[in-house]
């Protein structure tokens, strides 16, 4: 989570609630939150800062501060705090040893970090995943994110695997009853049945270019009664592998159901379906990962960027349309352009006023291309800044969103081939979940989706102004 004032309020409204009054008082001396005298020129302009910083400030401590001091202290309490004669130490050590647990389960980690899996070159999550295969193979995933940010069974490609080591458990034998397949508007496969009326076989109508459809058809009227369903249970999360299916006829024999995907034969065809690619191959299990079962409440967007060609400028242009505010609430960007003075005051004695280059919104931040492979002729876009004149001081002016400042990078580059001419956005967010066992989860996470073509900034060079 960013560290934003309505964050360091309610942290410090939860660690006063829990200590006795004096100790409050001593926190809030030890780690006040700032007044408005003293905010800066650009805090100032946040309408929503300065009136949060009206009602609490001076009326309770800030808790990030507080935690940070807290973390840094323990198992002690922070040097910073002048306790009271008689404050019983023992119990403010479990307030605050208490406040540390209810801020990491409640808020999460607090900072400008950039997710882990995040590659901020590519706009994208790139993970790895490890597991057990049955057989006991220790195996690496290489796992990409659906266009929700959920991971199905498609989106995991084993790419190393270690031999197993120990002995394995026996594999569990189960009996089910399989049952046939049946869809909404189906023939009856029986005679002498009368079928409803729900779905009007005679007017279908699909030339040789409709092979779903047709397949569809084909399988109703000519398959369908030779296909069967066997509710097997398998866990989130886990990997299952068919190590034999026997069929037991009405006559009691035994039939061996070999894999449909195994290792043809000669001239024979090879079908499968819900595989995992392994080394080029066909793995022995299948998966089935938590995002499979996505059922995610999405909060609002707290930053979007949009990355956009200028074919006039000869530019890359990423727009911070939304971002976050002092107090973790999304913010227009243009309304942040607004709100930021522009230009220097000209003198009054000329009647034309030359301009080097024209001033662009405060959210509009360019992209140069940079080579990064000579002997590739690999192109790179490097985030640059553009000068311009902020509260009578010449400036340059830098993201303030955290989707365009990567913490982990000296120099931000992002791959040419990332933004089309259709262009990019990236919209990060809050989101929330429960898992099996009931539990609630909260995080905030980035996607990625397709831009609305290009922009024009109305940057011009060498111009003349009354």
């Amino acid at each position: 989570m960013t560290p934003d004032l309505r964050t360091a309020v309610e942290l410090g409204q939860a660690l006063e609630r829990r200590l006795p009054p004096a100790v409050a008082t001593a926190f809030r001396a030890a780690y006040p939150l700032p007044p408005v005298a003293s905010l800066s020129p650009q805090q100032a302009r946040d309408a929503a800062v300065v009136s949060l910083l009206r009602v609490c400030a001076g009326r309770v401590c800030d808790g990030i501060a507080a935690l940070a001091a807290i973390r840094a202290a323990q198992p002690g309490l922070p040097a910073a705090v002048t306790l009271p004669a008689g404050t019983d130490l023992t119990a403010i050590g479990e307030v605050a040893a208490w406040f540390d647990r209810w801020a990491q389960t409640t808020f999460g980690p607090i900072g400008v970090a950039d997710p882990a899996g995040w590659r901020a070159d590519r706009l994208e999550y790139a993970l790895r995943v490890t597991g057990t295969a049955p057989a006991g193979h220790k195996l690496t995933f290489d796992a990409r994110p659906g266009l929700h940010g959920d991971f199905d069974w498609y989106a995991f490609d084993e790419i190393a695997l270690e031999p197993a080591t120990g002995d394995l458990p026996p594999a569990p034998t189960t009996s089910l009853l399989p049952t046939p397949i049946r869809l909404s508007g189906m023939p009856d496969p029986r005679w002498w049945n009368f079928e409803d009326a729900r779905f009007n076989w005679s007017g279908v109508d699909a030339d040789r270019r409709d092979l779903a459809r047709l397949l569809v058809v084909d399988f109703m009227l000519v398959q369908g009664a030779d296909w069967y369903v066997i509710p097997f249970g398998h866990e989130v999360g886990g990997l299952v592998s068919v190590a034999q299916l026997l069929v037991k006829d009405v006559f009691g024999g035994y039939t061996l159901v070999g894999r449909a995907d195994a290792a043809p034969a000669e001239g024979a065809r090879r079908w499968t379906m819900f595989s995992t690619t392994a080394a080029g191959s066909l793995a022995e299990y299948f998966v089935l990962p938590p995002g499979a079962l996505r059922a995610t409440v999405d909060g609002p967007v707290l930053e979007e960027v949009r990355f956009v060609r200028d074919e006039q400028a000869n530019l890359v242009w990423a727009v911070e349309t939304t971002t976050e505010d002092g107090t973790g609430r999304p913010r227009s960007g243009r309304e942040r352009a607004t709100d930021t003075p522009e230009g220097a005051p000209a003198a009054e004695s000329e009647a034309l006023r030359y301009r080097l280059q024209t001033t662009v919104p405060v959210n509009w931040i360019p992209f140069l291309p940079v080579q990064i492979d000579a002997a590739r002729r690999a192109v790179a876009l490097q985030r640059a800044a553009l000068q311009r004149h902020v509260d009578g001081e010449l400036v340059a002016v830098h993201p303030v969103g955290r989707v365009l400042n990567p913490t982990a990078l000296d120099r931000y580059l992002v791959r040419e081939e990332e933004v089309g001419r259709t262009g990019t956005r990236v919209l990060r967010g809050a989101h929330r979940t429960r898992w099996v066992d009931g539990s609630t989860h909260l995080w905030t996470a980035r996607r990625r989706r397709a831009g609305m073509g290009e922009a024009s900034s109305g940057l011009r060079y060498d111009v003349t102004e009354p």
